[in-house]
């Protein structure tokens, strides 16, 4: 994930979000820029999306102020003016405060302007090319994974569209993965490699087309009809497989005995990497 390309893209979001958006509503919602940075200095959230105070003076500044640039909307653009983007604690940071303007947003009850919004916010992430996906209703940064794993993953949207418990197992690991790129603790990379893990599971029996009804049995029947161009290849989904059943806590108890090291975030992108490129092929493997 490229965290810096989204702190770099705040540069910007002044002349490609705010001031459109608020001389689009200046008549119906005067007060948008007030709600904007209370969204930003009084709202809370689940995660923190600044850096600890003490480590900007500008920063401690604005938090201390806060009530003084809710008083006029001049003062509130003042102050989203002094936000910059490396008062964020993170470019992740960064879109979760997107995704908390929405629903911000949407106490004004006004259609249009959540439209508005999300255009804008859209046309944004299009342009410089940002790591994520757009969700709505509500609205939601969903960070992607890189490159031509994204497309990738857009094809398990496609074959999950007509089969709700691969959907669920979809949005499941969505959400795990929104929480380990939030907080990248050892139970949410945990839980982003259990997902992802259980989504392939998922995938793979399916495509045996109910042939077998478990992950092991169904890649075998993938390897022994050679969908796989060599036993090497099919070994890695098989071993990745295995380690998500013996670390502990990540599917099961697991084998204390297994661990050299504490989980970090790269395990989590490489084990994503492993099953949901499976995933993604896995009916075209079981094609003739």
């Amino acid at each position: 994930m490229s965290g810096d390309r989204m702190r770099a893209a705040w540069r910007y979001t002044s002349a490609e979000i705010w001031r459109p958006l608020f001389k689009q509503f200046a008549e119906d919602h005067p007060d948008l820029p007030i709600e904007i940075v209370r969204t930003m200095l009084v709202r809370r959230r689940m995660a923190e999306i600044f850096v600890e105070a003490g480590r900007y003076d500008a920063l401690d500044a604005l938090r201390a102020d806060a009530a003084t640039y809710l008083d006029s909307e001049a003062d509130a653009r003042t102050a989203l003016r002094r936000i910059k983007p490396h008062f964020f604690e993170s470019g992740r940071a960064i879109s979760i405060l997107l995704s908390d303007i929405s629903m911000a947003l949407e106490e004004y009850d006004n259609p249009d302007l959540m439209q508005a919004y999300m255009d804008l916010v859209a046309k944004l992430l299009e342009r410089h090319a940002l790591p994520y996906r757009l969700n709505a209703a509500p609205l939601r940064l969903v960070p992607l994974l890189n490159g031509e794993m994204d497309a990738l993953y857009a094809t398990l949207r496609i074959k999950a569209a007509e089969n709700q418990h691969l959907s669920d197992a979809l949005t499941e690991f969505e959400e795990a993965w929104e929480r380990h790129m939030t907080d990248g603790s050892q139970t949410n990379t945990r839980a982003a490699i259990r997902t992802a893990a259980l989504l392939a599971e998922n995938m793979v029996v399916n495509a045996s087309d109910g042939a077998e009804n478990e992950f092991t049995r169904a890649l075998n029947r993938m390897r022994n009809q050679n969908r796989f161009p060599s036993n090497d290849f099919v070994n890695i989904f098989d071993r990745a497989y295995t380690f998500a059943n013996t670390y502990p806590n990540i599917r099961h108890p697991g084998n204390p005995a297994v661990v050299r090291r504490d989980l970090r975030r790269e395990d989590a992108l490489l084990a994503a990497m492993v099953f949901i490129g499976l995933s993604a092929c896995a009916q075209d493997l079981c094609v003739d």
